[in-house]
């Protein structure tokens, strides 16, 4: 499984706002894109993807649909650890209201502060995480109210971040730095 996060490509672009000697980083991702014809995701009813039905094999996921960068699906689950990341994850991610294909994050709610989440990687398969997989799920379960504050813990990989979100700014994804640096 692949990790994917590169603070110092990002630093030299400017998105890096602290390098601490903690060995944390803080890397800002930018505003969070929600408007379907720039994720893209073929969406017509309401102004965003949140929380939609997505029809997979007789059975209704709501997903919701953002990018930063790359399309992104995120489907809130009871139990992360049960859902076959590589099936689900790939018949949604290839589903065809993604006409590019999107990545497909599972999260599960620990408690009001904290998720776990599982990623399938479009192009790539199931994937310990990426940094904006971590601010998908994050910035969803912050936009849905499943996370009540504007800081989100996310348990993703076997790792742990922590996602700064004010539901209406950029979105900062705080970690260790050898995680999300290259």
């Amino acid at each position: 499984m692949q990790k994917q996060c590169s603070s110092k490509a990002q630093y030299k672009k400017g998105m890096v706002t602290s390098m601490k000697t903690t060995n944390s980083v803080s890397i800002s991702l930018g505003k969070p894109i929600t408007a379907p014809c720039l994720i893209p995701v073929l969406h017509a009813s309401t102004p965003n993807c949140i929380s939609e039905p997505f029809m997979v094999d007789g059975k209704v996921y709501r997903v919701t649909a953002l990018s930063f960068g790359t399309p992104h699906g995120v489907v809130i689950v009871d139990d992360v650890d049960s859902i076959d990341v590589r099936s689900l994850g790939a018949s949604l991610g290839t589903h065809p209201l993604f006409p590019e294909g999107a990545s497909i994050v599972f999260v599960q709610k620990i408690n009001d502060e904290t998720i776990k989440a599982s990623l399938w990687q479009r192009g790539v398969g199931e994937t310990a995480f990426t940094c904006e997989a971590v601010c998908a799920a994050a910035t969803v379960s912050i936009m849905l109210q499943t996370i009540i504050r504007s800081i989100a813990n996310v348990l993703m990989g076997g790792e742990a971040f922590q996602v700064k979100w004010d539901g209406i700014g950029e979105v900062n994804i705080i970690g260790a730095a050898n995680l999300i640096s290259a």
